[in-house]
């Protein structure tokens, strides 16, 4: 996500939301914001791609700040390590070239970012958590990838609810109808109900 290219003589992956904020190719309207200790979902265009929405920005303490964004292999990000969603922490008070942005690698085991992402479909991958807030990669809606910022303490259910309605899409046929009924209770925040549909 952060290096030159995967392969010699390969394509480098593209720009992160940060750098293409810094030059004026991400709008503010392009950026949703969410404090912590707030519950809000957004569904992010892939950021290579472009669209109405490609970046979640949560600003913490001390004037830093996680960037969360859809990378996904399109465009210039044709040539990703992975793909996903990645967590961004921005410290703008670090000196040039000493931790500016740190990619909050979902896999640090896993070398050259190769895991870095934050994904529903990987049990190992599937929550983002610090001391101020939890980021849950949720499903797809067309080319968009959602994603909930929430509380630590929510987290839990958060994911248990987000991972009810993966089972219940998954089983499609007659249980599309569940599905769906799961994924408006999930944007309601009604994460019990959303839960209970999965065990019927």
């Amino acid at each position: 996500m952060s290096q030159h290219f995967l392969e010699r003589g390969g394509l480098p992956p593209g720009l992160t939301s940060f750098t293409k904020i810094r030059l004026g190719w991400i709008a503010r309207e392009q950026i949703r914001w969410v404090k912590p200790g707030e519950t809000a979902v957004a569904f992010l265009a892939p950021l290579s791609a472009g669209g109405e929405t490609l970046a979640v920005k949560i600003p913490l303490s001390w004037g830093k700040y996680y960037l969360v964004e859809n990378r996904q292999p399109v465009g210039f990000d044709r040539a990703l390590p992975d793909s996903g969603i990645l967590v961004l922490k921005v410290d703008p008070g670090a000196p040039e070239g000493y931790g500016t942005v740190k990619i909050m690698d979902a896999n640090p085991g896993s070398a050259h970012f190769r895991q870095a992402t934050f994904r529903s479909d990987d049990g190992g991958r599937n929550l983002f958590k610090d001391d101020e807030v939890a980021v849950v990669p949720l499903w797809k809606d067309g080319d968009r990838l959602g994603v909930i910022v929430t509380t630590p303490e929510r987290s839990a259910e958060v994911l248990e609810a987000a991972r009810a309605v993966e089972a219940l899409t998954k089983r499609g046929g007659p249980q599309d109808r569940l599905a769906a009924e799961a994924k408006a209770a999930f944007l309601a925040f009604d994460f019990k109900r959303c839960i209970g549909l999965a065990g019927r």
